[in-house]
């Protein structure tokens, strides 16, 4: 297996960008709507469209590391500013409903400088690997937001 290097400073930013959640499209399911939202919020990022993924975060908006909405709209800016090239792979690992309006969701998201399509493509990468652990609520019929996350550093196995 090859090394997995670091992507640039500041990639926890990607946490964020993973993790947002709104503007969601009518879908079968809650499961669906938010593995839709987590595709939408992969484009977003590689398109670098701070003002879709600013919507994403709800407004009461909280982290253990004590940042708050404004935080988090700035901490994106500044990453979008400092990469001109964002290519994300994310996989979704475990989604819970834990009532009609909250879910926790965990993902696995790689962030690289060069478009990668599948885990296999990870190996000897430079790339960041993270999971992140969200919760999202629902503020709308279909309009999920991240309400809180945390994150840590990802191994390969969590892409498969």
């Amino acid at each position: 297996m090859g090394m997995i290097t670091r992507y640039g400073g500041r990639s926890w930013v990607w946490t964020i960008l993973i993790m947002l959640a709104a503007c969601s499209r009518p879908a079968d399911s809650p499961e669906t709507e938010i593995r839709q939202l987590v595709a939408r919020v992969q484009v977003a990022a590689e398109e670098r469209n701070v003002h879709d993924l600013r919507a994403l975060i709800a407004e009461d908006y909280t982290d253990a590391w004590g940042r708050d909405r404004k935080t988090v709209e700035n901490l994106i800016r500044l990453h979008v500013l400092r990469h001109q090239s964002i290519h994300l792979f994310a996989r979704v690992r475990d989604i819970v409903l834990t009532d009609p309006d909250h879910a926790t969701v965990s993902v696995a998201a790689a962030m690289a400088g060069r478009p990668v399509t599948s885990a296999d493509q990870l190996i000897g990468l430079n790339a960041d690997l993270y999971r992140f652990d969200l919760e999202l609520i629902r503020r709308g019929k279909n309009d999920w937001q991240v309400l809180r996350a945390t994150w840590e550093q990802a191994k390969l196995d969590d892409f498969w």
